[in-house]
């Protein structure tokens, strides 16, 4: 009996849609690509209210869950949803530049804890409320920084912090494909950088696609069109010494790959595969791949089991507030040192 009452604000596709292709979890099927689908698949979840301004979206969210939620309320207020509502999980999936408001109204509400959609925000006075409200009232906040309950990413922090292959010295993060934005997809790629950098960001430099010189604060219509979010190339020092190169372009092929350099070992990682390079006695290179765990419950399902497990048992988040802010901060220093000549921009952290 679900006994965990969850709200979903916002009914875009990574709030709301339903897993139709098989599974590639053995016993499990596959894995939720949705806060709604983790909620479903989680047994202690249940989504009791949705909300969003399109009545549309509302009807179409009960139509497609209708065997699992019948009786599931809807609303186009967030406002009176909080009110009206007895909740223990929120899930804000609105546009980027408007999580702000509604984390701090669903901290003051009486839930326990909320699921925001990456970026925590768009600028970093919004994500310092955000955690500030979270943290008077006492309320868990997880950001939704998707590759944070990846087993193949949480694998490679593993053998980095083993230090079997030295200390971790660079991390050069690529990502390419038609809509490799700033704020939409470099969100993960940077979040990912600096969970494996494990520090705070020092300072950034950086330079901008062509075209975007007047993008000095977020212009995005919400991640829909590329040409409203740029790529970016950036090094980023972070405080340990750990230096970081980005580098995003937009192109016809997708993909994301990180290398990083220890001592002794480059560590290859992606979305599907964790590759260990290294040189042997006499000069040869050698390529091992590494396995990893098949995860019951990875992507939007292990944030939602982290957050009823650290409910009941207490424990750290992987993704907070406050480390999901780290990302906010360099994706605006990249903006800012663009926007002055390429200059170097010390970070707030």
């Amino acid at each position: 009996m679900p006994n965990y009452a969850a709200a979903i604000i916002g009914l875009t596709g990574i709030a709301a849609r339903r897993p139709t292709e098989p599974g590639d979890v053995p016993l499990a099927g596959a894995m939720p690509g949705s806060h709604a689908a983790a909620y479903h698949r989680h047994p202690q979840a249940a989504v009791v209210a949705v909300c969003d301004v399109r009545p549309a979206m509302i009807a179409q969210f009960q139509q497609t869950w209708r065997d699992v939620w019948p009786e599931v309320r809807g609303y186009t207020d967030y406002r009176a949803l909080l009110a009206d509502e007895r909740l223990d999980l929120v899930s804000v999936c609105t546009p980027d530049h408007l999580h702000a408001d509604i984390t701090v109204a669903a901290a003051a509400s009486g839930a326990r804890a909320i699921l925001c959609e990456k970026p925590i925000a768009t600028t970093r006075a919004d994500a310092d409320r955000m955690i500030a409200a979270a943290e008077a009232h006492g309320v868990l906040l997880s950001i939704e920084h998707t590759r944070r309950w990846s087993p193949i990413y949480t694998r490679a922090q593993q053998l980095v912090r083993s230090g079997r292959y030295g200390a971790l010295r660079a991390i050069h993060c690529q990502m390419v494909g038609p809509r490799a934005m700033l704020f939409r997809n470099g969100t993960h790629v940077i979040d990912i950088m600096c969970a494996f950098a494990a520090s705070d960001p020092a300072w950034v430099i950086a330079d901008l696609e062509p075209g975007f010189d007047h993008y000095t604060a977020y212009q995005s219509d919400g991640g829909h069109d590329p040409a409203t979010d740029p790529a970016a190339s950036a090094y980023v020092h972070f405080a340990n010494g750990v230096r970081a190169f980005y580098h995003s372009m937009k192109t016809p092929f997708a993909g994301i790959q990180f290398d990083l350099f220890c001592d002794s070992a480059r560590i290859e990682v992606t979305d599907g595969s964790l590759v260990v390079v290294q040189v042997g006695d006499h000069g040869q290179w050698s390529r091992t791949s590494v396995p990893h765990d098949h995860y019951m419950a990875a992507y939007q399902l292990g944030a939602v089991s982290e957050l009823i497990r650290v409910l009941e048992h207490g424990g750290d988040l992987v993704s907070s507030g406050r480390e999901a802010r780290k990302t906010v901060d360099i994706m605006l220093g990249i903006l800012e040192s663009h926007a002055g000549g390429h200059r170097r921009v010390p970070l707030s952290q």
